[in-house]
């Protein structure tokens, strides 16, 4: 779950998401949101009762009993946040918003089903021009 709080105990925005895909450390590889009303309101209640302000991962696990059990909280924004933009809550804007004093109204919807995978690419290259841009900053 990726969430934003404005500090005064609302939730200006909240995506849940379930890893698909995890590297060797857990971290998400791929994902996907979903409808989860238990989490929401999981997620809501820590904001209001803590008046969170700023941007956090929460992680949860979900048992085969449906209790939820509270793993992590993350007080930063995750790296795969863009999954909640693509999901109609800008979450990184209605922070910088927060952050410079403007009024930010809350999201009220995301869509479900949408998914991220993360790739990685591989860069050839010489080694000279990266000895420079390391060394001098440019080429």
């Amino acid at each position: 779950m990726v969430a934003l709080g404005d500090g005064e105990g609302n939730t200006i925005g909240a995506v849940p998401m379930r890893k698909q895909y995890i590297t060797d450390k857990g971290k998400a590889w791929g994902g996907i949101t979903l409808s989860d009303e238990k989490m929401l309101d999981i997620t809501r209640k820590l904001i209001r009762n803590t008046r969170w302000r700023g941007g956090m991962e929460l992680e949860m696990i979900k048992t085969i009993n449906n209790e939820y059990y509270m793993i992590e909280i993350n007080p930063r924004i995750p790296a795969w946040v863009y999954l909640a933009v693509g999901a109609g809550q800008n979450i990184p804007e209605a922070l910088l918003k927060l952050a410079l004093g403007m009024d930010v109204t809350p999201f009220t919807k995301y869509q479900t089903g949408k998914m991220f995978i993360r790739y990685s690419y591989d860069l050839i290259g010489d080694i000279g021009n990266f000895e420079k841009i390391s060394v001098l900053g440019e080429l």
